[in-house]
């Protein structure tokens, strides 16, 4: 049994501590900058429909994700990435959540961004949050800029695991002293494997999976 108090934080993105998801809004903030094809917001909308039911179509979704990070370099895509954060996601920013990190990293116990969402696109959330510690799906750099491909493991499902756990081990701790906020019904393996789950503003899915479990469902404002 772990002891009542988590010595390590994850924090989900997305529904979670920000009431947006990045995945689909980058899409439209590209689009808004002439970047992508308006034709990709349906697109986005059918991959996201998919991510909702938990049947996303991992290599498919990535290749259309990362498609205009293809030729481009690191300090570009930095840019980007920081103007979509202001545009579309600082606004959407629960103060709850805003506080719970707070009260971890006051406590200095240590705590990371988990989230499945491209690092690139994640770090000035976390940032924002004062997580310094991003797991998130890693990008391939060759010859200076993006392929638009992934690097390592895709940071989703049982990805979510291995990153998590292998943090743990870092820190010297287990999976079983850790908890975990997370809001979608893809967050269920995450939320099983550590020793304090914390579904948060959880999806129908989630929350009726969430009672059976006998887990405490948090909301963040």
């Amino acid at each position: 049994m772990p002891d009542s108090t988590p010595s390590l934080y994850f924090f989900d993105m997305d529904h979670t501590l920000i009431d947006n998801d990045c995945d689909v809004s980058w899409k439209e903030f590209l689009i808004a900058k002439g970047l992508a094809s308006p034709s990709a917001r349906s697109r986005a909308a059918y991959f996201f429909e998919q991510y909702k039911d938990g049947n996303l179509q991992i290599a498919e979704f990535m290749a259309f994700q990362l498609a205009e990070f293809r030729g481009r370099t690191p300090e570009q895509m930095a840019r980007l990435s920081r103007e979509h954060f202001e545009t579309f996601v600082r606004p959407t920013i629960y103060a709850d959540a805003r506080e719970k990190v707070q009260q971890v990293l006051n406590a200095d116990v240590p705590a990371a961004l988990l989230t499945a969402t491209n690092e690139v696109v994640a770090r000035p959330a976390a940032e924002e949050f004062g997580l310094h510690d991003i797991l998130a799906t890693r990008l391939e750099i060759r010859d200076g800029v993006y392929t638009g491909r992934t690097e390592g493991t895709y940071c989703g499902g049982p990805g979510k695991i291995e990153a998590a756990d292998h943090y743990c081990k870092e820190k010297g701790c287990t999976l079983a002293s850790a908890a975990y906020y997370g809001d979608s019904i893809a967050d269920i393996p995450v939320l099983s494997a550590v020793g304090f789950p914390r579904p948060t503003n959880p999806s129908p899915g989630l929350a009726s999976h969430a009672r059976e479990q006998g887990w405490p469902i948090w909301t963040f404002s």
